[in-house]
């Protein structure tokens, strides 16, 4: 039996506006799920991934669609995980009492700080072994098409020239530097392992140079990205305002990286509030939601997104290429398949204090 999925709440999602009608009506078009009916209303409850497909239709007879895809698996919990596998990193996990806690240790205890100005040098490929670049969108000149060369062009005011293509990139911090004011203990700004990490006091620079080492060169935590749209997102919550978009926006503050990068914006940030002491995710209305501190979001429009953005090849061969440069993973990617982020954050985000 898998887990029970409700056609209803898929209904609650299905929101769209019109630049002149405002709100219109939204379909969901699910006759051909293998639904059952279960107290009056209807549910998937069948192991296997399915896609729901959202219509919308504005005053004029203008019609958009949209698809979602949603796996259903079978019923489990943290404790019941296979961690085998992945060159036996989380074999420890399986004979775990505390996972979250242990999961946490593990992957403290076995980082290797790489330098911010190496970092420039790892990064993620497509199929054809060219680099992919954060917030770049299918339909651009440069798609693709980016050398796998790590420096070509570096810096906000250099460019990479290709067929047909001028762009500049630099190095995104997913989790924004200016909401992670946490610092080694002791202040030090070059770590190479994993030291304790207390909230940041006097003259710490929280914004990395490149020979510095720690939490701000997290490789998990790096995107070679475009230049403009990382400098849009600044320190910016993650979050959803004008509804889904193939390019990046800013909206009310809130900065939404686009259709194809949000699934892997939310397993970065799952990833850095269970690796890191005090980094929070909040939930919109929070008191603590504000930039410039050690608390970020927006935990539900990140749920969401991790759900609609599956793991792709690209973020396997991402997490399999920072294993090798520094020695730990992103279970959140690594176990996708068994809702890790949904069994992890059903208690809301964990904040795992160092010992």
């Amino acid at each position: 039996m898998g887990d029970l999925w409700s056609s209803d709440v898929a209904k609650d999602w299905c929101i769209a506006t019109d630049d002149r009608d405002g709100e219109v009506d939204c379909v969901l078009n699910d006759t051909n799920l293998p639904l059952e009916l279960l107290g009056g209303s209807y549910y998937l409850n069948t192991v296997g991934s399915y896609t729901i497909t959202y219509s919308a239709t504005d005053a004029a007879g203008n019609t958009r669609t949209r698809d979602l895809t949603i796996t259903i698996s079978e019923s489990t919990d943290l404790y019941s995980i296979d961690y085998t596998g992945f060159g036996d990193y989380y074999t420890s996990l399986n004979s775990s009492t505390d996972v979250v806690t242990d999961l946490a240790k593990l992957l403290r205890n076995t980082i290797s700080y790489i330098s911010y100005g190496d970092a420039r040098y790892v990064y993620a490929t497509y199929d054809d072994g060219s680099q992919a670049i954060m917030y770049d969108v299918p339909t651009s000149a440069s798609y693709g098409k980016v050398p796998a060369t790590g420096t070509a062009g570096w810096g906000d005011g250099g460019k990479i020239t290709g067929d047909g293509y001028s762009i500049s990139i630099n190095r995104e911090h997913v989790w924004a530097c200016n909401d992670m004011r946490i610092m080694p203990v002791g202040g030090a700004q070059t770590v190479s392992t994993y030291p304790k990490y207390t909230l940041l006091t006097g003259s710490f620079d929280y914004r990395p140079q490149n020979t510095n080492k720690g939490h701000y060169t997290d490789l998990h935590n790096l995107w070679n990205a475009l230049a403009g749209p990382n400098r849009t997102h600044s320190d910016h919550f993650y979050g959803e305002e004008n509804g889904s978009s193939v390019g990046t926006y800013l909206n009310n503050g809130i900065f939404y990286p686009g259709d194809e990068w949000k699934g892997d914006v939310a397993r970065i940030l799952f990833y850095m509030t269970l690796m890191y002491p005090h980094l929070t995710l909040v939930e919109r209305g929070d008191a603590n939601a504000y930039e410039g501190s050690t608390f970020y979001g927006y935990l539900e429009d990140l749920m969401r997104w991790n759900l609609e953005d599956p793991v792709s090849d690209v973020e396997v061969r991402r997490n399999n290429t920072i294993y090798v440069n520094q020695n730990n993973r992103n279970p959140f990617v690594d176990f996708y398949d068994y809702g890790f982020a949904e069994l992890l954050f059903e208690q809301g985000d964990p904040n795992i204090l160092d010992s």
